[in-house]
């Protein structure tokens, strides 16, 4: 089994239809949910949007309906990919994901990082393999954030990313730990390689390339990146909640759901840095 065969993208729409949608359509139809941060709600939003922080997301599931289209926008497109991928794990089929966010819908280009996917459970996937899957991505996300934190003159910034960085590596120990666990062999030299084939390159949440991300993040603003790793954070978060939902081990799942609230709470962290930003 090869790693990025686990991902697949989001349905999406344009600017240009959310707009025809809003003139053709009553309220009553569709809903359009914000999840950026406060201070940029207050900064311009579409009329009508209502707001959720994409860290809020799974916490207020209860206020959309799902019996309406549901169009999901932030600035670029990257923090609303990942909640239409919340969205769809609690069960939302027609959701949708306005492609390049309120900056496109106001005319302005941006130059996106790499797209990342929404992970599909396959059924034919082996405890062990999921177990590996996370690790890798747990690594390439080590990967990038200790590349950002090596980027940026910011003492601040380098301080949380090094707290984000050790958490990370901690992940992995819990990985290899509950692979121990439920294999019953000792998670060795080659561990992952062995349960779960690698693509050439790095990755890390949602399937994303490291080195495009770190190609990508250079001479781009910290808001941006920020950006960009709140998107990846919810994306992992929704990763480890689907595994916590899916596996039958008692001890799988108690440490699943144990990452999936430890990766919310590092997309609040970002999140906080982020609103310093603006």
């Amino acid at each position: 089994m090869i790693l990025g065969s686990f991902f697949q993208k989001v349905k999406s729409v344009l600017p240009n239809e959310v707009r025809t949608i809003i003139k053709e359509k009553s309220t009553n139809e569709y809903c359009l949910l914000d999840v950026r941060q406060p201070g940029e709600y207050e900064q311009g939003h579409i009329p009508g949007a209502r707001l959720i922080p994409l860290g809020q997301l799974q916490s207020n599931l209860n206020k959309i309906q799902s019996d309406r289209m549901t169009i999901v926008y932030c600035r670029s497109g990257n923090r609303s990919r990942s909640g239409v991928g919340i969205l769809n794990g609690a069960g939302l089929k027609d959701v949708y994901n306005m492609e390049g966010g309120i900056l496109a819908y106001n005319g302005l280009v941006a130059a996106g990082p790499p797209e990342a996917g929404v992970f599909c459970f396959p059924e034919n996937m082996t405890p062990e393999q999921l177990i590996a899957m996370a690790w890798y991505i747990e690594d390439g996300s080590q990967r990038y954030f200790d590349a950002v934190k090596n980027a940026t003159h910011n003492q601040d910034i380098k301080d949380n990313f090094a707290s984000l960085i050790g958490h990370k590596i901690a992940h992995k120990e819990s990985l290899s730990l509950l692979y121990e666990k439920i294999s019953g062999q000792t998670a060795g030299d080659n561990f992952p390689t062995s349960v779960l084939q690698m693509p050439p390159h790095k990755v890390m949440a949602g399937c994303v390339s490291v080195s495009e991300a770190v190609n990508w993040s250079k001479d781009r603003r910290i808001s941006d990146i920020l950006d960009f790793l709140m998107a990846l954070e919810a994306n992992t978060f929704d990763l480890y909640l689907k595994l916590g939902r899916q596996v039958e081990s008692d001890r799988a799942r108690s440490v699943f759901m144990e990452l999936s609230e430890e990766e919310a709470h590092h997309l609040e962290q970002l999140a906080s840095i982020f609103e310093k930003t603006l």
